[in-house]
């Protein structure tokens, strides 16, 4: 995919990841080409053990506890957070990119900018607190451009 011309191209390689709690998409962004790279989830707690997470929300009553799913969301937040902060760095120590922009949730802001290893931080040029992994990727492009 390009860059269309409106939009400025990338003369450093630039690692655009749009993240919500449990996935991101991440695109390679060079001179005005757009390369995806493998998509990062996490499944936790594990889907394909839907009884351990019943249970586990569970009071002894027989209730669910909205507490104990709180727990396990913010468990979820702090593992995937953890889980792509070393995915970058991988990528940065393999030279994939020079700079780096974040779009991740506002409420986990801090939670995954305190995750990134501190040269992953260094290259972090732009972090915008939005959920976009639904937006299509070129008004995407075009908000980084206009907040830049």
């Amino acid at each position: 995919m390009k860059i269309p011309e409106p939009l400025h191209s990338y003369d450093k390689a630039t690692l655009l990841v749009m993240t919500d709690s449990e996935h991101a998409k991440p695109f390679l962004l060079k001179d005005r080409d757009i390369t995806p790279l493998e998509e990062i989830n996490i499944d936790f707690p594990p889907k394909d053990n839907e009884d351990w997470r019943e249970a586990d929300t569970m009071t002894p009553g027989g209730i669910h506890s909205a507490h104990t799913e709180e727990k396990l969301d913010t468990e979820k937040v702090r593992r995937f957070s953890q889980m792509l902060a070393n995915m970058l760095q991988t990528l940065l120590q393999d030279g994939v990119y020079e700079e780096l922009i974040l779009t991740v949730p506002h409420e986990h802001v801090n939670e995954f900018v305190e995750a990134l290893h501190n040269d992953v931080r260094a290259r972090l040029t732009m972090t915008i607190p939005k959920l976009l992994t639904k937006e299509p990727l070129l008004e995407i492009l075009e908000r980084v451009q206009k907040e830049a």
